[in-house]
């Protein structure tokens, strides 16, 4: 196991195992990270509704939409892949989230840095796990395994990503790492190599990616891959094809394979 291994499974764990042992016994070593105030509303899943995440700079996130399941993979920074467990409505009932972090003096400045499902901030995700935690009850309990890991990695020239250069009114809310495919199109926008990787564990090899690459920054690509049986299509191909035109490559490990399953969750307390 590497250092960099090491670190980010401890780091996890650590998250992890806090959370659940504060629920079970009322406190922590160390005061969790919460919000200030923090509202949530359940939403009809059958009617119109919106389904977002949006972070500001003075620490509110808005969330609308989202299951318990969904805000759990959002708060652990985890892939869908490596929760498993509880009822029904954990996945099917929707909610909207608004909540802000506490004012200090002098005013902490916070990451807004976000995806369509992930919050780049620790210290945000914390106070949402928090959050979670309390008024839906949530425990979670953390599984470790050792096994097929991914590393991503510089395989070539990376000539066909060149550094984001933002229009002046784009993404002035630190909406980043959108990355696209449409039939024979990839595209990435905004994109660092951490989001590449947690992209790639997440939606494409269902393992764990680590970033290898050493690039800093964000960055924009767009390729379109030359089909040569559109019946016989096969993402991850699709995806490993990109990567290369990129300058990149994933390559197989073994390492830590971390899993969560929900333990206990419930409707969430009244405002």
């Amino acid at each position: 196991m590497t250092d960099l291994h090491r670190i980010s499974y401890a780091l996890t764990a650590a998250v992890a195992l806090i959370c659940v042992a504060g629920t079970a016994s009322g406190q922590t070593a160390q005061q969790p990270l919460q919000f200030e105030v923090a509202t949530i509303k359940p939403v009809d899943a059958n009617g119109p509704h919106q389904n977002d995440l949006t972070v500001y700079p003075n620490g509110r996130i808005v969330l609308h939409g989202l299951s318990l399941r969904s805000l759990t993979i959002t708060a652990f920074h985890i892939g869908s892949w490596q929760l498993s467990g509880g009822d029904t409505w954990v996945e099917k009932d929707l909610y909207d989230i608004e909540a802000k972090a506490p004012v200090t003096d002098p005013p902490v400045s916070y990451d807004v840095r976000h995806t369509w499902w992930q919050i780049e901030d620790p210290r945000l995700r914390a106070m949402l796990q928090s959050l979670l935690i309390e008024r839906f009850h949530l425990k979670l309990v953390p599984q470790s395994t050792t096994g097929q890991v991914y590393l991503l990695a510089v395989g070539g020239k990376t000539s066909l990503m060149h550094p984001t250069e933002l229009p002046p009114g784009m993404y002035d809310e630190g909406h980043s790492g959108d990355i696209g495919h449409a039939g024979d199109r990839w595209v990435i926008y905004n994109t660092s190599m951490p989001q590449l990787a947690q992209f790639a564990g997440d939606i494409i090899v269902h393992r764990p990616v680590i970033d290898k690459t050493g690039l800093t920054g964000y960055f924009d690509a767009k390729w379109t891959q030359t089909l040569i049986d559109p019946n016989n299509y096969d993402g991850m191909d699709s995806f490993e094809e990109f990567l290369h035109a990129l300058g990149l490559k994933l390559t197989k490990s073994t390492g830590p394979v971390q899993m969560f399953v929900i333990d206990n969750a419930d409707p969430p307390s009244p405002n």
